[in-house]
């Protein structure tokens, strides 16, 4: 089983309710002293690359810098509509739950086309606290990447291959806020793909049992190590996957930590089909973007000459 994987796409949550009890609160001081290792790890690793590595400009073309920054938000946006389009939260068939549909899918349609994108937006935000009502934190938290695309997005607009470019509508990035869009953006998607480890296996092992039994991902006795079981797999993967989002979070060695997980992230797309594909395109799109961009001072470099260049 990929440790990088939503279990609640394709196993019923409601017959296996997460349980916070002292194994599971035990399990998850394991999964954070791992992290903490790592990131200490992370820490002096990347000290010793910075002191020995090859100076290098860390400043970019103006041109250059326009140019990333026209792709990126089309690259987030587009990435993000395609989720709000094939959500994976079931909604209940009253009213309300319609209303809140209608709105994704507005939301949705206005990031293809790049249509008042700012105010879509802040149209995420307010979805985002509906869902929390409707369907509680448990489940929403798994969801704190699409605020950070949303604050990438409010900072940004959708850039100059929009129907906001088309009627003059786009304005200069928020200079005040630029520096703040890719580090919002990197630990809000490294928080949920922390608490999507927790919620679906560190505090649920039944669910991922369960889903392990109609999906048999669990490769260690092919590997020759026969005694561990499913639910030791589960552990295992949600301890990696509180660590690689810890990991993403601390900003440290970023592009080496998106290409290590880069392997597990993709491992189940052959079997699970589209629905996997769909769930993990807004993971992807931030992906993209934290590649591109890096983090530490390559980062503040380009943003601040992007602020630069809008001035």
């Amino acid at each position: 089983m990929s440790p990088l994987l939503h279990v609640k796409w394709f196993v019923d949550p409601a017959r296996y309710p997460a349980r916070l009890d002292a194994e599971a609160l035990a399990r998850t001081a394991l999964a954070l002293g791992v992290a903490a290792a790592a990131v200490a790890a992370a820490a002096v690793l990347d000290r010793l690359w910075q002191r020995y590595r090859r100076p290098v400009a860390v400043t970019l073309p103006v041109a250059a810098v326009e140019r990333l920054f026209a792709w990126l938000p089309l690259i987030l946006g587009a990435h993000l509509a395609v989720q709000l389009f094939a959500p994976n939260l079931l909604m209940p068939r009253t009213f309300w739950a319609g209303v809140l549909a209608l709105g994704e899918i507005v939301v949705a349609l206005s990031l293809v086309y790049g249509a008042l994108t700012r105010l879509a937006a802040l149209a995420i935000g307010g979805l985002f606290v509906a869902g929390l009502v409707v369907f509680g934190p448990l489940d929403l938290l798994d969801h704190l990447h699409l605020l950070g695309i949303a604050f990438f997005l409010f900072v940004f607009g959708r850039g100059p291959y929009s129907l906001d470019a088309v009627f003059g509508l786009p304005r200069p990035p928020l200079e005040r806020l630029v520096l703040w869009s890719v580090p919002v953006l990197r630990v809000l998607t490294g928080a949920a793909i922390a608490w999507t480890g927790c919620t679906e296996k560190l505090w649920n092992l039944p669910l991922a049992e369960a889903f392990l039994r109609a999906h048999p991902f669990n490769f260690m006795p092919a590997l020759g190590f026969p005694g561990v079981s499913d639910r030791d797999f589960a552990v295992a993967a949600g301890v990696v996957e509180v660590t690689v989002g810890v990991l993403l979070a601390s900003g440290l060695l970023t592009r080496l930590v998106i290409l290590v997980a880069w392997l597990p992230f993709n491992l189940t797309l052959p079997f699970l089909g589209w629905g996997e594909l769909a769930g993990h395109l807004p993971i992807y799109g931030v992906m993209a973007v934290l590649l591109s961009l890096g983090s530490g001072r390559a980062v503040r470099a380009v943003l601040r000459e992007l602020v630069r260049a809008a001035a």
